[in-house]
């Protein structure tokens, strides 16, 4: 989703309207215009360079659209109410590839022509015949667009077996690729929508339909009742051929559909039986009911650029996160559950209370992913999933100890910077900074806060400041504002060195400093952060806790033990947002003292940390290796995964000669467990054992080479269709790797392969190949026409070896041109931006 904002000056110049109302020649916003001159005492603002001018508002928007997914174009006509709040020679609207064909002004009986001159690719300037007068107006719009047929933004159409489709995908600027209007989110207003489409099709979008009228030539139009105030990016609808299941009420009366492709009503049936549980537990949070007059699920074949979509009362998915076959793996279904919850909880956090400005998107993005895990964890408590947040705080841990990290609430300069900050750092430092002042202040507390700021907000718009401000006052304590500034205002990865001291009555001196990599340089200067730092120590022999706030560079809490402890954990349940420096006698003492009385998220958390210190030379290896027997003992999702990252993160800096005593190392280490899983799924597997059981055989199958487990893999993949998805796309990989013959077949029909879910795996399987002359035979795929190009994005970068790295560079740099003519474009994943990963993997090698 890159795409830059060019804009160029342009001011009307007044003159008197004309007794009949003339039609402007056709604009194409694609076209570049040069600035006129104001006259008068009007204003005309000057070219946009971010923000679009405030001397005119929107009230209200009413759109007609004739979509026909047979089409390549559609036509339309919006009217725009809103006030001009001064005498105005020039409006300006955002644009994008649309052709206007007309456009006037009009207030009460009066009727002034505009004339509309693009800027760039963006901008629509609009020159009245005439000044307008301060007032309410309405702007109407006749203009005319076009379905991307590749990236899935705008307005786009969509081929599958049973039919076309168009769907919609709006956030962050793509409205103006639908509508003119004006693209900002703090232009929240009602919305009113009716489509013409082919009378056989099904039209659906954000409001219920209120009538169905028809027309000539085999098609109707579809009125839609007008929407709770939105902004641009939230507006949706969807034309195809398309199944609706009926998924029942919520509690709160709630009609919710899943909208889904033809004939695979039967695909949704999991997602019907669950959706409406889930949007139960969201309401049960947020305390208020589901602030919309209908739900639907909408189905898109293959997105770019997202997984979902929250539009209001329209939730979109991608076909592979919510269709699911008899094979479908429970980890699939577990997804769904954890996005849906994730869209769900945007329809109050983001929809019912919106940022004002893009560089509050955090508000959004951090709050629903913090609340996803907890709403699945009601869901399905055996799960576990609230401490998910472990594993999202790493990874935010990690992107943010980049010298180059930027901070949460981020300026917005340019347009380039709004589609830049859907990140990690959003997502998941966001959701790792709530977590850590919620269990700091309470989850009462915390959630009575956002109820607060919520209802005070409910429809309008807010920033962080009244987030945080709503927090503060329901805690009682305001340190709470200048603590969350240090994690908003500023990037960096907090790292706490903690130091006991028994010299009178045990105590611990927390100090804290920016964590960088070793090697990396230094980076400018930050505040010290002010963060909430809970431990537990060995108080006598029984475990304890204490909490105190850092504020400064040093701090210290008091240990209420007689003894000195024999070990202190400095991160309570792994919730605080920060490193922690451990010398090796501390990790000796958690590993050897303290183990049985850590909690299993205290487990987990130390064992990260120590992974990173590891892999920068902080830690010794050896002892970093010596938690990997502990944590295999969990036999968890959450505890074997990090116990293979310590071990599996070996592999690409093992010297050749190392190789063999290290594939031995991981068969003798992790070969028993994976033995023991098998791969083979039984009916009684749970959500542990089915993710275990994957990481424990690409270990030991695919990074350690088992000989047995290869063998095993190459026979089960001769019906490796009918294998259940949880093992389905591993196994297939080992063996396409193994297999010169099983490798021709899948590079055979992975071009006529019908299920989307599968042709993914038989493209995630020849990528990985680790012969580079097979490899060459593969990495064509991508020029072929007959092949989707959004499918093969793990042909070029997926490759695990320094020669199958730098084969795919080398394509790539003889067939650029044609590669990224024909990659998506305005997309941040499965698109042109995907391809950085070639270059970045060489770097990494060297």
């Amino acid at each position: 989703m890159k795409r830059a904002l060019l804009a160029v000056l342009g001011i009307l110049v007044a003159g008197c309207p004309p007794k009949q109302v003339a039609t402007p020649p056709v604009v194409d916003t694609l076209a570049k215009t040069t600035a006129v001159t104001p006259a008068g005492d009007s204003v005309a603002p000057s070219v946009p360079k971010l923000r679009l001018p405030r001397n005119f508002l929107p009230t209200s928007y009413t759109a007609r659209l004739e979509i026909d997914p047979a089409r390549t174009d559609f036509t339309g006509s919006i009217a725009i109410a809103g006030v001009i709040n001064q005498t105005s020679s020039g409006l300006w609207l955002h644009g994008h590839g649309l052709k206007i064909h007309k456009a006037t002004a009009t207030k009460e009986s009066s009727e002034v022509p505009l004339t509309v001159t693009a800027h760039g690719n963006e901008l629509l300037e609009l020159r009245p015949a005439r000044a307008l007068d301060a007032g309410e107006w309405t702007l109407m719009i006749d203009y005319a667009g076009t379905f991307d047929l590749i990236s899935t933004t705008g307005a786009f159409r969509q081929t599958v077996r049973d039919g076309s489709y168009v769907y919609t995908q709006l956030e962050a600027l793509f409205a103006r690729r639908v509508f003119p209007c004006l693209d900002e989110p703090d232009n929240k207003v009602p919305w009113k929508l009716t489509l013409d489409v082919p009378a056989k099709l099904v039209a659906v979008s954000n409001t219920p339909v209120v009538s169905e009228v028809a027309l000539p030539e085999g098609k109707k139009r579809v009125e839609f009742a007008r929407s709770k105030p939105l902004p641009t990016y939230l507006i949706a609808f969807g034309v195809g051929p398309f199944d609706i299941v009926d998924a029942g009420n919520s509690k709160g009366g709630t009609p919710v559909r899943i909208v889904t492709l033809a004939k695979r009503a039967a695909d949704a049936a999991y997602a019907a039986k669950t959706v409406t549980k889930l949007l139960d537990l969201t309401e049960e949070w947020f305390g208020t009911p589901y602030p919309y007059e209908k739900l639907d699920i909408l189905t898109i074949p293959v997105t770019t650029g997202f997984g979902a979509m929250e539009n209001a009362g329209l939730i979109t998915f991608t076909e592979t996160l919510m269709l699911f076959d008899a094979r479908s793996s429970l980890s699939a279904r577990y997804w769904w559950i954890v996005v849906a919850a994730h869209e769900i909880a945007h329809q109050w956090f983001g929809n019912l209370v919106t940022m004002v400005y893009w560089d509050d998107i955090w508000l959004n993005e951090g709050f629903a992913n913090w609340l996803q895990y907890k709403t699945t964890a009601k869901f399905e408590p055996g799960w576990h999933d609230e401490d998910s947040v472990l594993r999202v705080r790493d990874g935010a841990l990690s992107a943010d100890s980049l010298v180059s990290a930027r901070q949460i609430h981020q300026p917005i300069a340019v347009e380039h910077d709004v589609l830049n900050v859907f990140d990690g750092i959003t997502y998941n430092k966001g959701a790792s900074v709530l977590a850590m002042f919620e269990t700091y202040v309470g989850p009462d507390v915390f959630q009575r806060g956002v109820r607060d700021y919520l209802a005070a907000r409910a429809y309008g718009n807010a920033t962080s400041t009244d987030f945080v401000a709503a927090i503060a006052k329901a805690s009682g304590n305001d340190i709470l504002v200048a603590a969350f500034a240090t994690f908003l205002d500023q990037p960096g990865t907090p790292e706490i060195t903690a130091t006991l001291s028994c010299q009178s009555s045990p105590s611990l001196t927390l100090s804290q400093q920016r964590y960088v990599p070793p090697g990396a340089p230094a980076p400018r200067a930050t505040k010290p952060w002010i963060l909430p730092v809970c431990v537990a120590y060995d108080r006598d022999g029984k475990r304890a806790e204490a909490c105190g706030m850092l504020d400064g560079p040093t701090g210290t809490i008091a240990l209420a033990a007689k003894a000195c402890p024999r070990w202190v954990m400095p991160n309570v349940n792994g919730r605080g947002y920060y490193r922690n420096a451990f010398t090796p006698a501390q990790l000796i003492a958690l590993r050897d003292e303290a183990w049985k009385q850590l909690t299993w998220t205290e487990r987990r958390s130390l064992v990260l940390d120590t992974k990173t210190g590891a892999y920068t030379g902080k830690t010794p290896l050896a002892l970093a290796l010596s938690f990997v027997p502990k944590l295999l003992a969990g036999a968890d999702r959450f505890t074997v995964p990090p116990a293979l990252e310590i071990a599996t993160g070996l592999d690409e800096v093992v010297p050749r000669e190392l190789r063999g005593k290290y594939e031995a190392y991981l068969r003798r280490t992790f070969g028993p467990g994976a033995a023991r899983a098998g791969l083979t799924a039984t009916a009684t597997d749970d959500l542990d054992i089915e993710q275990t059981r994957a990481a424990l055989i690409g270990a030991v199958a695919w990074t350690a080479r088992d000989p047995k487990l290869v063998a095993e893999a190459v026979k089960l993949a001769e019906q490796w269709r009918d294998l259940p998805q949880s093992i389905r796309g591993l196994v297939l990989s080992v063996a396409v790797d193994a297999s010169p013959a099983l490798f021709d077949r899948i590079l055979r029909d992975v071009k006529t392969e019908p299920d989307r879910s599968r042709r993914g795996e038989m493209f995630a399987a020849l990528g990985g190949v680790r012969d580079v002359t097979r490899q060459s035979r593969v990495l064509p795929l991508v020029l072929d026409p007959k092949v989707d190009i959004r499918e093969t994005s793990t042909l070029l970068y997926a490759g695990s070896e320094d020669a199958t790295r730098a084969n795919a560079q080398q394509f790539f740099d003889a067939h650029r041109a044609k590669i990224l003519e024909r990659y998506p474009k305005d997309a941040t994943t499965l698109s042109v931006a995907d391809l950085s990963y070639i270059f970045t993997a060489t770097c990494k090698a060297d």
